[in-house]
């Protein structure tokens, strides 16, 4: 169980400093079109760590399971 909320976290922090570095693009004062493609792939990041974070919850088990199992023993 400890690896699985390991993991959690670290995409937390991952999506939480993709969310940062979004921020900072938004207010920057790059190049227009520089500026669109980073926001872009700044929000393919995002994207990506919300369905890695998805996918890895699919694989936890279920609490209903646990608790289905605990109430058979």
């Amino acid at each position: 169980m400890r690896t699985i909320n390991i993991i959690l976290m670290e995409l937390s922090v991952d999506k939480l400093k993709a969310e940062d570095k979004l921020e900072k693009l938004v207010n920057s004062t790059v190049d227009v079109d520089k500026k669109t493609e980073d926001i872009k792939s700044a929000l393919r990041e995002i994207v990506m760590i919300d369905e890695m974070t998805k996918k890895w919850q699919e694989y936890m088990p279920s609490q209903d399971s646990k608790e289905s199992k605990n109430n058979n023993d």
